[in-house]
């Protein structure tokens, strides 16, 4: 029962270390119990306990899934049930083929779980699907300082360092026990784990340096804390939603906010693709009082003339203008279309029906940056910033801020905010630029450049068809400049580890006695 009991306290750790407990702390041993069952015992165990322990950690961290699945897809809680456990025994498999990998490399080729703890994680973490994400690196994202080496290789990059000090950390405590002097390889590995953290504090400073010189926005989030709105329900009631939107937009132009934004498809109606201003003074549809901000607005969008309906974000100028339109390019499968709808037509056809809360979606061709003036925004629409390959294409871009518009009411009150929330603030890390997320029930926030929240409202539980009293979030941003790695290092991490895995697995087969 030892190893068992090992591996089920792994997942705890890590469980607690991850929002919404965030007690990163734990992140630093958190895989250590997994590491002392897995390296005493035959790979195929190895492999045993860390599905075992993958599975629990995901099972206790995303049990939300089963509410997600009842409000979004409709399915009964059974099927729930089903679909999210096996989800969770799916994403096992990443602990599950690290700790089986590992233990096999050390059998055959003597490689140090030093060397290959840290690889192996990195690569399985970016080359396996994920249906939630859940990156070991959430565990301490919220720590910046470790979070810094996400520039350079993304969530994986920090995981990877979070196994290094694990490692270490049990390595080192067994030496103090058995008052024997650190092995050399433990040495050095200790040195370069303090490496890697002094070298990303320096790249920090750096950082908050040009960040201090950049222009400054004030920027305003407005959370109008609607539940879950049916199509039929907008119909009828939108109007209240706008004049709720419309009083609270006025509130932050008089706190002198310069930019607001309203979360994903907040605007109650379709709106017009081929318009060029906002809807004039006195209209029943207009979105704000006068003033000389900017308005940033998620909407579902169409033309007249054609059949397609877009999920956006839609940039107006101080001058009321539409500075331009950015269509979501990853679209959430049953929620926004039916996959395989053109193979199964009638099949599509059933599933439709049941998900009568947004109409098929059409995707946008490519990301997109709107400007206006100085500001060059980088919009993210719903799941799009924890997809660090649909962020860093954008960055490629240019952008000097990054926004996300989010409808987080289908979570309810669950951890799920606050872990997306964490998860994409390493973003902010990666492209070097400032992050405001407006959610539609919470957790908005308001981030820097270095991965820190330095603002972030309360999350609401609304019911359905219901509007909540909305609240705000005001905050300042810099307006970044500076060069970023991420965009073009994270891509090939992965690709890093791997090859550099192939090279010490060699060099330490030959070294090895026979």
């Amino acid at each position: 029962m030892r190893p068992i009991l090992l591996a089920l306290l792994a997942a705890a750790l890590a469980v607690l270390a991850a929002p919404p407990f965030d007690l990163w702390p734990l992140a630093l041993v958190g895989l250590g119990p997994l590491y002392l069952a897995a390296r005493a015992v035959s790979p195929w165990r190895a492999a045993g306990l860390g599905w075992l322990a993958g599975t629990a950690a995901n099972l206790a961290g995303l049990s939300w899934g089963v509410g997600l699945l009842e409000t979004f897809v409709h399915l009964g809680r059974p099927s729930a049930i089903t679909v999210t456990v096996a989800a969770c025994v799916y994403q096992g498999l990443v602990w599950a083929l690290w700790a089986g990998a590992c233990r096999l490399l050390a059998r055959r080729t003597g490689l140090a779980w030093l060397v290959s703890g840290p690889l192996v994680l990195a690569v399985i973490e970016a080359t396996v699907p994920f249906v939630f994400p859940w990156y070991f690196a959430i565990t301490a994202a919220r720590a910046w300082p470790l979070a810094q080496v996400a520039e350079l290789g993304g969530p994986v990059a920090v995981s990877a360092l979070l196994v290094l000090i694990n490692v270490i950390v049990v390595d080192l405590g067994a030496a103090a026990l058995q008052r024997e002097r650190a092995a050399r390889d433990l040495r050095v590995a200790a040195v370069v784990a303090a490496a890697v953290l002094v070298v990303g504090l320096a790249r920090a400073g750096h950082v908050a340096w040009a960040r201090g010189r950049a222009p400054a926005l004030r920027v305003g989030v407005v959370q109008p804390n609607f539940g879950i709105v049916s199509q039929e329900a907008r119909k009828h009631t939108g109007q209240r939603y706008i004049e709720g939107l419309r009083a609270v937009t006025g509130e932050l132009a008089g706190q002198g906010a310069e930019l607001i934004v309203w979360p994903e498809s907040a605007f109650p109606f379709l709106f017009d693709r081929q318009l060029t201003r906002e809807y004039a003074p006195g209209h029943p549809w207009e979105l704000r009082p006068p003033h000389r901000g900017r308005l940033l607005a998620g909407a579902l969008t169409h033309q007249f003339d054609r059949p397609y309906v877009f999920n956006s974000a839609v940039l107006f100028t101080a001058d009321r203008k539409v500075a331009g339109i950015y269509d979501k390019n990853h679209l959430l499968a049953f929620g926004e279309y039916i996959p395989f709808a053109d193979s199964f037509p009638d099949w599509a056809g059933r599933m439709r029906a049941r998900l009568p809360d947004s109409p098929d979606i059409e995707p946008g061709a490519e990301p997109l940056i709107l400007v206006d003036g100085a500001l060059r925004v980088a919009p993210l629409i719903c799941y799009e910033d924890i997809l660090p390959a649909a962020v860093h294409r954008a960055a490629r871009r240019g952008p000097n801020l990054l926004v996300t518009l989010a409808n987080h009411a289908w979570f309810g009150g669950s951890g799920a905010p606050r872990q997306a929330a964490v998860l994409a603030h390493l973003r902010g890390i990666e492209t070097r630029r400032d992050l405001v997320r407006a959610t539609n029930t919470g957790v908005s926030t308001i981030g820097d450049a270095l991965g820190r929240i330095r603002g972030a409202s309360d999350l609401v539980e609304i019911p359905r068809d219901q509007p909540g009293r909305p609240t705000t979030l005001a905050g300042e941003v810099r307006l970044v400049e500076t060069f970023a790695l991420g965009p073009y290092t994270a891509p090939v991490f992965p690709w890093a580890c791997c090859a550099g895995l192939v090279l010490a697995a060699v060099r330490a087969r030959r070294r090895r006695p026979s």
